[in-house]
Order: structure tokens, then C-alpha cells, then sequence
């Protein structure tokens, strides 16, 4: 599946976003680049590279259900055929430890996203993120993205 022709990195940063909200595989893929160097890293996990290896990524942390995040603090460069953007991903996440937060906690990562401009639009090239120094809940950052 691939989807229209997005004409801004920001269009595609968007619609990577609500995919990870809505937990939807085919709409997370048609964002990709279609390039076997594409890369991601998740918090606390190893380095997925090639579309296959992106997609079984996806694919295992959607098996839990949807991403309940959001970003913030965004900051951008886009040039001619590349696009890279930093932005602070805050994911809501069980606290394995409970307490009076209702057993829920805010959990942020430092998110890297390189889009690239092809023939078919922007589209994703890379995805990195990594839990944010001095963040709560280093447990739970292997089930957040």
C-alpha cells in the first residue's frame, strides 16, 4: 500500500504520528522510503534495517494495541531533498510499579526523523529514539515504540 503523494516532511511526521496512535501496520508502511537502507530504532531495542525488518518491528509493538503519544519541543531542517527533525515524544505508559498515578506515567524520548524527497512525495527514512536522560519509567521503555 502506498499512500497519496505527501508534499512536506512535516505531512509525513504528522502521518507517522497518528499511525503509531491509531496502531495501523499498512498506514506506519506507506510512509517508509522504498529503500532497504531505511532504519529504525525503538527505545531500548537493537537497530531494525530494511523494510522487512522496519515492518516486523511495527508490527510486534502494535500486536499490544496503539502508541499513546505526542510530540513536542519540535525542531527542523528541511533542505532541497532531505528533511531531518528533533522532537521530544512523550508516551503514556504503564508504570509496572503502580502508585498514585493510577498505575499510568508520562515517559519521554528524544526522537530523530530523517525524511527523504523522492519521485512519490517525502517518506520516512530513518526513526530514532531513545528514552530521555533522568525520565521516569526506564522499565516500561522496551513496550513503548
Amino acid at each position: 500500500m502506498r499512500s497519496a503523494i505527501l508534499c512536506t516532511a512535516d505531512a509525513v511526521e504528522e502521518a507517522f504520528y497518528e499511525a503509531m496512535q491509531r496502531g495501523d501496520l499498512e498506514a506506519m508502511m506507506a510512509l517508509w522510503a522504498d529503500d532497504e537502507d531505511v532504519l529504525c530504532v525503538h527505545p531500548g531495542s537493537d537497530r531494525f534495517v530494511g523494510l522487512a525488518a522496519v515492518r516486523e518491528s511495527w508490527a510486534r509493538i502494535f500486536r499490544s494495541g496503539h502508541v499513546r503519544i505526542r510530540c513536542t519541543d519540535v525542531h527542523s531542517h528541511t533542505g532541497a531533498v532531505l528533511a531531518v527533525h528533533n522532537v521530544v515524544e512523550q508516551t503514556l505508559s504503564v508504570d509496572p510499579h503502580g502508585g498514585a498515578s493510577g498505575g499510568m506515567q508520562i515517559v519521554e524520548c528524544i526522537a530523530t526523523n530523517v525524511y527523504v524527497k523522492q519521485a512519490g512525495g517525502w517518506r520516512m527514512m530513518l526513526h530514532h529514539s531513545a528514552l530521555r536522560q533522568g525520565s521516569a519509567g526506564a522499565a516500561a521503555a522496551e513496550r513503548l515504540h
